[in-house]
């Protein structure tokens, strides 16, 4: 449950500014923390730290690991100040931007004829991901080399003390990424049999031929969690937390299938027998076929759920508070036999809500998590997260549908235990859903508001909805605080393109703006 009345902003790592083609964890993430605490925020909600998958459009909620973090936000100035990397080396990052780029798309399910999946080579148009993939890597691996030929005897202690201590998910992890270029397949599936079933034999051949390029993998997940833990430390003693952010679901193309194929509903080559998603809806006539393998919850629940605590226990070792994206399903959840095209055909399954929960609380003394409770079902998982005092989430731009007086979205129905946003990185903008919005929805606005709403004028007043609402924690978009339109719009769900390449500016955050920000979470009783 939410104690304290406090508000936050969301902005990603990889959206900070940067000169080397993606947000990291150098120097503009402290500066951000800087900016949080002179605009009296306490919390910094990011998206997941997992890494990046080209494949899959680098979009951050489609990893090839549940527990592993995204290299790509390793400050290359943190390497050269640390002695890894020189100064010079990064001059890769003046030269011109990097052209087209083309990866191998993950191999279909079985039957899979989705749109969106495709068996061949995938063109994709250059972006700052994309460059930072190509240019970055190497000066990554450059940095991991001189660790392991340079590293002091006290460096090589604190590493090796990392290791064991993740272990439990990064030995597997790392002779994953390592078979994907050794083979030279990026997909498993497609892996010689005897490394696709993970032959014991196989196993110990590979993890002792790739014994040099396992150590540099995990030497980069090393650099990784320690910047990390070094930005965390820096805002705690500013009073600034993070909310990080769990899918629910985990790609097939990922080492958790890999090496935990019986957690999944699989045939016996592996291939789903069904797939995740939603159903047809009012915005969408085919449903959302997702495609990510369903969990055996039967065989979850038979081993206490313990690969799911592994998962929670991880990830609250790096937040203080952490979002469960889509919680409904673990409570119900819409099954896709893999054979449809479409999210038409499928089934409303339950899963053992209670017993997770209840392992849940053996596990944990407290569940510092949010219920990411939205959608058309979200009134189902209502009665569970009141049980459990779990707090749900509330999005101001929701609040002006035809339902609006008895809408649970709608400002006057908040209730204490929750958290409030004017619009999330799925979702437009506020200024660019205002822009999009027909007169019906206007003029409630502006029947809510007492008065007419403009281009002008529409932002600042759903922010001060949202910060006015009863809800404990209110969570401002970065580009809402700084009034944007839909042109700086985060992800537009199902459409891909250039989804997730956002950054922002660095001369956007002046002093103003802090000013302001801070005004209004005072008058509000949030600081």
């Amino acid at each position: 449950m939410l104690q304290t009345r406090s508000s936050g902003l969301l902005l990603h790592i990889t959206s900070l500014p940067s000169a080397h083609g993606v947000g990291d964890l150098g120097p503009e993430a402290y500066r951000f923390a800087d900016f949080l605490e002179a605009a009296g925020q306490a919390y910094w909600q990011i998206l997941p730290l997992t890494p990046l998958d080209p494949g899959s459009g680098f979009s951050p909620y489609s990893s090839p690991s549940a527990f592993a973090g995204n290299t790509l936000m390793i400050s290359l100035e943190r390497l050269v100040d640390e002695g890894w990397l020189q100064a010079d080396d990064l001059a890769v990052f003046n030269q011109q931007p990097v052209q087209d780029v083309t990866v191998s798309e993950a191999p279909a399910a079985s039957g899979d004829v989705t749109p969106s999946v495709l068996s061949g080579p995938l063109t994709i148009a250059p972006s700052t991901l994309h460059a930072a993939w190509i240019k970055k890597r190497p000066l990554l691996r450059q940095a991991a080399e001189a660790f392991l030929n340079d590293g002091t005897a006290a460096q090589r202690s604190e590493y090796e003390r990392f290791c064991g201590a993740q272990a439990h998910w990064l030995d597997e992890y790392a002779l994953f990424t390592a078979l994907q270029e050794a083979t030279g397949e990026p997909y498993w599936l497609r892996w010689p049999d005897e490394l696709m079933r993970r032959e014991p034999t196989a196993l110990a051949t590979y993890t002792e031929q790739l014994r040099h390029e396992l150590e540099v993998i995990k030497v980069l997940q090393f650099f990784f969690l320690k910047q990390w833990n070094e930005l965390v430390a820096y805002c705690y003693a500013k009073k600034i937390h993070f909310i990080g952010d769990i899918p629910i679901y985990v790609q097939l193309n990922s080492a958790d299938v890999w090496a935990n194929p019986a957690l999944f509903k699989l045939d016996n080559d592996f291939q789903p027998l069904f797939v995740a998603g939603a159903p047809p809806d009012y915005f969408s006539e085919y449903g959302q076929r997702w495609g990510n393998p369903i969990y055996d919850w039967a065989e979850h629940e038979r081993t206490d759920f313990s690969w799911w605590m592994r998962r929670i226990r991880h990830q609250q070792s790096l937040y203080s508070l952490t979002r469960l994206d889509h919680f409904l399903g673990f409570y119900e959840y819409w099954e896709i036999p893999a054979s449809e095209p479409t999210a038409r055909v499928g089934e409303w399954i339950k899963a053992p809500f209670e017993a997770f929960m209840r392992s849940m609380y053996r596990q944990f003394v407290q569940l510092p998590i949010i219920a990411e409770d939205l959608g058309a079902k979200a009134a189902d998982i209502q009665p569970q997260l009141r049980h459990y005092a779990i707090p749900g989430m509330r999005v101001v731009q929701f609040g002006f549908g035809e339902d609006q007086p008895t809408s649970s979205y709608a400002v006057h129905n908040h209730t204490e235990n929750m958290v409030v946003y004017s619009g999330t990185h799925d979702n437009n903008t506020t200024l660019g859903w205002f822009r999009e919005s027909d007169e019906e929805l206007r003029g409630r606005i502006r029947d809510y508001l007492g008065f007419d709403v403009t281009e002008e004028n529409i932002v600042d007043q759903m922010i001060r909805l949202t910060m006015r609402s009863v809800g404990r924690l209110a969570i401002l978009p970065i580009q809402d605080v700084l009034n944007l339109d839909e042109t700086h719009r985060m992800n537009t769900p199902g459409q891909g393109g250039r989804s997730w390449q956002w950054r922002l500016q660095p001369d956007q955050l002046t002093v103003e703006v802090a000013e302001k920000l801070l005004a209004l979470t005072r008058l509000t009783g949030r600081v």
